[in-house]
């Protein structure tokens, strides 16, 4: 075969390679280009799939709720009946439990969301078993039946770690802090309830610094907080330094433990949001609420004065100050989030100590003029907000005060409403910091505080001339005068928005006295005052007016 003849025949079959591959329904491994196994894309979850999980969870948890009122039943209707004995009933419980703990065991490896739904339908049976067996048979001692149940919180806290699933362990924390309300007994055991609510936090917080669960904290720190209140409140004598440890242990675990954690552990995986709400947010409230509740609880328990109340307050406002100071070094969120905890406690703490009114008062002004401007900086973002919401409880302490003023007029509480009324305003010149985080920067606030200084300072006005009065219109005059004031302000400021809301803001005073000088004067004051007022009033407006002068006509005359 000559050479010709043979590259003929090789072009031949290349064609009939190609029509081959081409023809419909068919497949050419050789043509297919080689995709490697690594380089694929992950199959996406299909809608039938995430149905089947939903209705896996949601079947579960009803299935167990009918499982738990069946259980209920039979006790009820065994006992009624007389059919079977304490023994069998208590044993028909833990049957059931066993079964659940072994299956949801079994199957942890295939079907992990199922098994985590026996497993928590198994602690809870138990939970129900051993009240069932100490208060309704009294089959075992309160000392058997304590040890039992926190043995089913211990398991409870053991097969969270084992699963890595933090219903578990929210659910055997529960059962733990609720067991020695559920084996109740005639007179509260103060220690024993103080030295078990410690334990169990200790155990909940040790999980916790390993998982990072706040579901876990949550559960630990308000169950801890509401289980040592029932012990605070019936402590006498020795029993209250038993419980003032753990109340000093929770708030360690409860309020310092998150903080620490992310400083030191660096989680990113809970760095930002806590579910839906973010973690800074979250870490704030545990702070000041848990903080709170202890700080209350310690006054409540030992008597102490109001003025000692606001010292433990400082000294914790103190040791949050001290950790906000270390994140200030430090891109660290989490530290940087106990600056507003710490503005609270302090501003809770000055509430506490500082008697005098007045004194108090401005002393507060001041501390939220200090956090705007803290607020301002990038380092500490959000203390802002604990300034505006200072400023906004003054302004209603201010506006209590006018409606129901009693005591003597330009009193030392008159001129510290004053100072807040300044702070206010000088609160505008600084703006809040801009967010690298997740949580928006507080909207512009300047005209806010420009106006609520504007309507406070008429209230004080009325409040402190007012009584003194007796009849006239002075009130009425000193609104007119400083409105007057205002427009005369705003012409030195030239053109501008500025201008144009100091006039609107003068304008509102003016219009409010006339409104009082025709509604209320006219039928009050007597006519030699009327007159005067009137005719003042008319002067100053004619006198006012001749001070805007319109642009052409300045043209004109020039």
């Amino acid at each position: 075969m000559s050479r010709l003849e043979a590259a003929v025949e090789d072009l031949q079959q290349a064609v009939r390679r190609i029509e081959a591959a081409t023809a419909p329904g068919a497949a050419s491994p050789a043509l297919a280009p080689a995709v490697p196994a690594a380089a694929a894309a992950p199959a996406p979850v299909s809608r039938p799939e995430v149905w089947a999980h939903q209705s896996e969870q949601w079947l579960g948890r009803v299935g167990l709720g009918l499982l738990f009122l069946g259980l209920v039943y039979l006790f009820n209707f065994s006992i009624e009946q007389g059919w079977i004995t304490p023994v069998v009933r208590v044993a028909i419980g833990l049957l059931i439990g066993g079964v659940l703990l072994g299956v949801g065991l079994r199957l942890q490896r295939t079907r992990r969301s199922y098994s985590q739904i026996l497993l928590a339908g198994a602690l809870a049976v138990f939970y129900v078993t051993g009240f069932a067996a100490s208060q309704l048979y009294l089959l075992v001692s309160y000392g058997a039946a304590f040890a039992y149940m926190a043995g089913v919180m211990a398991l409870g806290l053991v097969l969270a770690r084992r699963q890595d699933h933090p219903s578990l362990a929210s659910l055997g924390a529960l059962g733990g802090f609720a067991t020695p309300l559920l084996l109740h007994r005639e007179s509260t055991a103060v220690v024993e309830l103080s030295v078990y609510g410690a334990l169990v936090v200790v155990w909940s917080g040790a999980l916790y610094w390993l998982r990072g669960w706040p579901s876990l904290l949550w559960t630990y720190a308000v169950g801890g907080v509401a289980a040592l209140s029932i012990a605070a409140n019936h402590a006498t004598g020795e029993e209250r330094w038993v419980v003032q440890g753990s109340l000093l242990l929770i708030w360690v675990l409860g309020a310092g433990l998150p903080f620490a954690r992310g400083i030191m552990r660096a989680d990113r995986r809970g760095q930002r949001f806590w579910g839906m709400v973010p973690l800074s947010l979250q870490l704030r409230v545990l702070g000041v609420g848990i903080t709170s509740a202890v700080l209350f609880l310690t006054a409540e328990m030992w008597e102490l004065r109001r003025v000692e109340s606001g010292g433990l307050f400082l000294l914790a406002a103190l040791l949050f100050a001290s950790l906000a100071w270390g994140g200030t070094r430090t891109p660290n969120r989490i530290a940087r989030a106990a600056g507003p905890v710490a503005a609270t406690l302090l501003a809770t703490g000055t509430f506490l100590v500082l008697e005098d009114a007045a004194l108090r008062t401005a002393v507060l002004s001041l501390e939220a003029l200090l956090f705007v401007y803290a607020g301002s900086r990038r380092r500490l973002a959000g203390v802002e907000w604990v300034g505006h919401s200072l400023f906004g409880v003054l302004t209603l302490y201010l506006l209590a005060d006018g409606l129901a003023r009693q005591q003597e007029a330009f009193d030392a509480l008159a001129f510290a409403h004053i100072l807040q009324i300044v702070l206010m305003l000088a609160a505008t010149r600084w703006r809040s910091a801009p967010r690298t985080g997740l949580l928006p920067a507080p909207p512009q606030t300047a005209w806010v505080y420009r106006i609520a200084a504007h309507a406070l300072f008429l209230l004080w006005l009325a409040t402190e001339i007012g009584p003194l009065s007796s009849g006239s219109g002075w009130v009425t005059l000193a609104w007119g005068a400083y409105g007057a004031a205002l427009i005369l302000l705003s012409m030195r400021l030239g053109d501008g928005a500025a201008m144009v809301g100091l006039q609107l803001v003068a304008f509102s005073a003016l219009a409010l006295a006339v409104g009082k000088l025709v509604i209320v004067d006219l039928g009050r004051v007597p006519m030699l005052w009327r007159i005067l007022l009137f005719m003042g009033f008319g002067g100053g407006f004619l006198g006012l007016s001749s001070v805007f002068k319109p642009r052409d006509a300045t043209s004109r005359d020039a």
